[in-house]
């Protein structure tokens, strides 16, 4: 049944037109459908109390997505407090490594700006033109690395032998040289 499903979504192209039709609800399905399409495992979350999360995603060479949909009238513009919501609530509540906001409208030039300052990705309309109608893959229309070390922690441990002691829990090897001191090493 799954499997069917996602060979479906394969082909999965929607129009600016079928978007703006949409209610908030079937906004938000839609985006959790391309995601799937574009190769993501991904789900709905979205509701009251959702913590500026409407789909969230995995994806094995990016990581975790948290997507925050805003479906608007057409020519609705997003502003920056968005962006500082989505910013604030992706990584701590969420553990996300890409926050993403989508919107069939388009974006105040102050919630661009706030969104490149905060590293939340926007998919205005242009964009979303691009993903869903045209089935350019959502990682390809952001330019998403490949980060092979995506929420796969590396743990900074002091002492040798059975004696190890856990000093804290990272999310790179460069993080945790950088948190390695001969001076927590104990004999």
């Amino acid at each position: 049944m799954r499997r069917r499903r996602v060979q479906a979504l394969a082909r999965l192209r929607l129009t600016l037109a079928e978007l703006d039709a949409m209610d908030d609800k079937g906004f938000e399905y839609a985006l959790s459908d391309l995601l799937i399409r574009d190769g993501w495992t991904a789900s709905r979350v979205g509701g009251q109390g959702d913590q500026a999360a409407d789909v969230i995603g995995r994806d094995p060479q990016r990581g975790r997505i948290v997507v925050q949909a805003k479906h608007t009238r057409i020519r609705g513009k997003v502003g920056s407090s968005v962006m500082f919501q989505v910013k604030g609530t992706a990584g701590p509540a969420h553990h996300a490594d890409i926050a993403v906001v989508v919107t069939n409208g388009t974006f105040t030039r102050d919630a661009r700006a706030w969104g490149e300052r905060l590293r939340v990705h926007w998919v205005d309309r242009d964009r979303l033109h691009a993903w869903a109608a045209l089935g350019t893959p959502l990682h390809d229309v952001l330019r998403l690395p490949r980060c092979p070390t995506a929420r796969r922690p590396f743990v900074v441990c002091s002492g040798h032998g059975n004696q190890l002691r856990v000093i804290s829990t990272v999310a790179s090897a460069e993080e945790a040289a950088c948190q390695w001191s001969p001076a927590y090493a104990t004999t």
